[in-house]
């Protein structure tokens, strides 16, 4: 049996893109298993990269700010009230999700335009299975993380995980709302591409993953409108509440979730409204 044809004006409707997804989820999930394939089809360790990276730079990290630079920034490793190396980590393997999802989205519809071009087919699952790589390491991540800390420290946080879900699910809004917008903004302008990855670059050290959140709310150097702007990075609260979840055990402080999710619905209304008005001419533009 045939799919359905839409009219011009049904193809721009916002109210079209769930019923969409639903019915091209099993696409959705083909280009999931084909970005897997292409990425691990010629590493020899495949999957154990995903375990390998987050841990080399987290070494290099804590070896970097415990030591090297420790007297200079007064830095002491044994007066953490947590593990340094597990701390970074934490803050790593989400970085990176949402680092790697926005990179992978925004060239996702320029590397797929063949299939774009040559097939007509519900094309937000372009932007949006950019997302399935990330979030397979992610998961892998998070039993790593998982794993270290039951080691070093002896504790797993069984009772605050499925607070996890809630903070993962607004960090997964966030970014596919980004992933249609900038997919979309990218085939019509290929700076965009550049930009994503200075912002990406900025991002990192905009961002407590190497460093906790009170380092920069507690900081006399800092003037206010600085902090105030620190604050508008959405990763600042979802790092911060997920260290709160995984390394102290108990719920997340609920204020540092408000403006994350407030951006989060946001710009998955804005990003799903422009993709779907742009999607009949995208190919145009590829």
């Amino acid at each position: 049996m045939s799919g359905p044809v839409y009219s011009s004006n049904a193809e721009r409707s916002v109210a079209r893109v769930v019923p969409d997804l639903i019915q091209a989820r099993e696409l959705l999930m083909d280009l999931v298993k084909k970005d897997l394939r292409v990425r691990y089809r010629y590493a020899t360790m495949g999957f154990l990269w995903a375990i390998l990276e987050p841990i080399a730079l987290m070494l290099i990290l804590t070896f970097v700010f415990s030591y090297v630079l420790a007297d200079k920034i007064g830095v002491d490793p044994s007066a953490t009230a947590r593990p340094f190396a597990i701390s970074v980590l934490c803050g790593l393997i989400f970085w990176q999700f949402a680092a790697e999802s926005i990179r992978s989205a925004t060239g996702s519809l320029v590397d797929n335009q063949n299939l774009v071009q040559k097939v007509r087919f519900t094309r937000e699952v372009v932007p949006l299975a950019a997302l399935g790589y990330p979030l397979i390491n992610l998961l892998i991540g998070l039993l790593l993380l998982l794993l270290l800390q039951y080691i070093l420290v002896g504790v797993l946080p069984l009772l605050a995980l499925p607070w996890l879900l809630l903070v993962l699910g607004i960090q997964i809004m966030l970014l596919a709302g980004f992933a249609l917008l900038l997919s979309c903004a990218h085939a019509h302008f290929r700076d965009i591409g550049y930009m994503v990855g200075v912002a990406i670059l900025f991002g990192f050290y905009a961002s407590p993953i190497f460093y906790e959140l009170p380092l920069v709310q507690d900081s006399s150097l800092l003037p206010t409108w600085a902090k105030t702007l620190y604050s508008l990075n959405p990763m600042a609260g979802i790092i911060t509440a997920n260290r709160q979840i995984l390394m102290d055990g108990h719920a997340p402080n609920l204020s540092l979730l408000i403006w994350p999710a407030l951006l989060a619905v946001s710009s998955l209304v804005l990003g799903a409204s422009v993709f779907r008005r742009a999607a009949p001419t995208l190919s145009d533009h590829l």
